[in-house]
Formats: structure tokens, C-alpha cells, sequence
């Protein structure tokens, strides 16, 4: 007779290796759990995912929870809004109004709000979690969309889970039809008497305008002034030559119209007085 197999070593080697299968998979998951946790603690949530605009910004109310109390009240944080989904408001060929479209966006640089949130009561004791809100405003770059949100303390490192947040709001309108450059152009409309100078006579037999001639030009009539009026070429006060009189000026008392050297007549007593003096100084 055959004596029977021992099976006892074969089933310990394989308990053995589902053991250290075992051991090995919950190593893995402790180790992804713990990084995970590492990389993302605390908690991070919206109060509500969608927010209405009111003239022209988003409130953000928001709720945070640190893994323990800050060391300081007011902690400086990172929100990071990185757009995923983009609303279009456009104007199609076939609609009379904007069509909204959606438009997924990949790869896009986030918008970063840098906030000091306070992790202190009125009392001044300062706990892990707070509570508080801000707003989100056009004039910062944001509008209407879906946007993926991130909470960063100022070393890094990421508050809870990442967040979905719709801003609904109607954006600006863009074009989207197409343009037609075949179009046929509206004949214009002629006016008598502005398109083609006076309106011509219905019968043959009537007078013609006086100031038309026979080949519906317009003549001239009257004389035109010059271009230079004749009271341009009269000499005017200062431009008239003053002549001095003829002579040397000197005329003698009671004389009226004297030959030239009847000027030095009044030269005669002075002469004889010469005399006189040469006289009396020669005795």
C-alpha cells in the first residue's frame, strides 16, 4: 500500500505568501493615506458652489479648519481660482438673441487672492477653524464661469481638497455671424433740381429757365467784382510826398516876394557898424 501525502508544508508556504501579499497592500494604502492626509491637511469647504453676481462681483463665503490652533491670529492664505469652463455669450447665424456656449479650458494659469483670515474671536483666543467671506470682482479679471478652487498656507502647503465653484453672470456679447460680402447695394434715388440742376421743361414749346442754356448748362450772369477793389491802387495820406519850398528860409521884414539877394539886404547895418569901430580905433 501507498502511504498517504503530507499537503501540511504546501498549504503553510502559500498562507505565507498571502500573508506578506496582505501586509504589503496595507503598507501601500497606510502610506498613500498618510501622504495624502501630509499633503492635504486640514479642511477646506463653500458654502455654496454657485454664486449669483451683484453688481458686477461674487461673495465667497468659506469655512477652514487647520489641523491645529495657529501659532498667531491672522495667517496670511493663497486662494488659487484656476478657470476649467468658460461662458460664452455670442450671436449665431439663425438666433435672434445670444446663444450661451461652454467651453472647456485645459492648461489656464490660476488667479491668486492673497487674504489675511482671522483664526481669533472677539476675546482674542485663537482657534484651528474660522469662518469668513470676500468678494471676487470683473475689474480683478474674473466673469462668469466655473472655476477650480485651492486653499495654499504661506509656505505651501494645501488646505483640505480642491474645491468646485460656479460664478453665474452674463457676460459680453461676442460676434459670431458670418460676414456677407456679396450683398447687392440699394440703387439711390434721384432728386430733381439736387441731383441733376434744374428740372427740365415737360413740353417742348415752353420757355426754357433764363439762367439754362440750351444744353441744360447754367451761364453766368452780371459782372463780377475785381479782385482787387479800386480803392486799393488811391495813395492814402502817408504815402503823398511833401515838397519843402525853394530858397533859404530867411525872408526880411515887410518884404514880400524878394529877389535872392535882396535876403542879404538886412546884412547893411551890421557892415557900417564895422566901419565905425575900425574908424574909431584907427584915431
Amino acid at each position: 500500500m501507498r502511504s498517504p501525502v503530507s499537503i501540511s508544508a504546501p498549504l503553510g508556504k502559500s498562507a505565507g505568501k498571502l500573508a506578506r501579499s496582505l501586509a504589503s497592500l496595507a503598507l501601500f494604502a497606510f502610506v498613500v493615506l498618510f501622504a495624502s492626509d501630509a499633503r492635504a491637511a486640514g479642511v477646506f469647504k463653500l458654502k455654496t458652489t454657485e454664486v449669483n453676481e451683484v453688481s458686477g462681483a461674487w461673495h465667497i463665503y468659506v469655512t477652514l479648519e487647520l489641523p491645529k490652533a495657529p501659532p498667531i491670529a491672522h495667517q496670511s492664505m493663497k486662494f488659487l481660482f484656476t478657470k476649467t469652463v468658460a461662458y460664452e455669450r455670442s450671436l449665431i447665424d439663425g438666433h435672434e438673441g445670444p446663444v450661451l456656449n461652454r467651453q472647456a479650458l485645459q492648461n489656464q494659469t490660476p488667479s491668486v487672492e492673497s487674504l489675511d483670515v482671522d483664526f481669533a474671536d472677539p476675546s482674542g483666543k485663537i482657534f484651528k477653524g474660522t469662518r469668513f467671506d470676500f468678494g471676487l470682482t470683473r475689474a480683478r479679471g474674473y466673469e462668469a464661469g466655473e472655476y477650480k478652487v485651492e486653499v495654499k498656507t504661506s509656505d505651501g502647503a494645501t488646505i483640505g481638497g480642491t474645491q468646485n465653484l460656479t460664478l453665474k453672470g452674463d457676460n459680453e456679447v461676442v460676434d459670431r455671424r458670418a460676414m456677407t460680402f456679396n450683398a447687392k447695394e440699394k440703387p439711390i434715388k434721384k432728386v430733381d433740381g439736387y441731383d441733376a440742376g434744374a428740372p427740365a421743361a415737360k413740353n417742348a414749346g415752353d420757355d426754357a429757365p433764363a439762367s439754362a442754356g440750351g444744353n441744360g448748362e447754367v451761364q453766368a450772369s452780371g459782372e463780377a467784382q475785381p479782385f482787387i477793389p479800386k480803392e486799393g491802387f488811391e495813395k492814402t495820406n502817408e504815402e503823398e510826398i511833401k515838397e519843402r519850398p525853394h530858397g533859404c528860409g530867411c525872408s526880411i521884414p515887410g518884404s514880400s516876394e524878394s529877389s535872392p539877394l535882396s535876403h542879404l539886404a538886412w546884412l547893411a547895418p551890421l557892415a557900417g557898424l564895422g566901419l565905425v569901430a575900425a574908424r574909431r580905433r584907427r584915431a
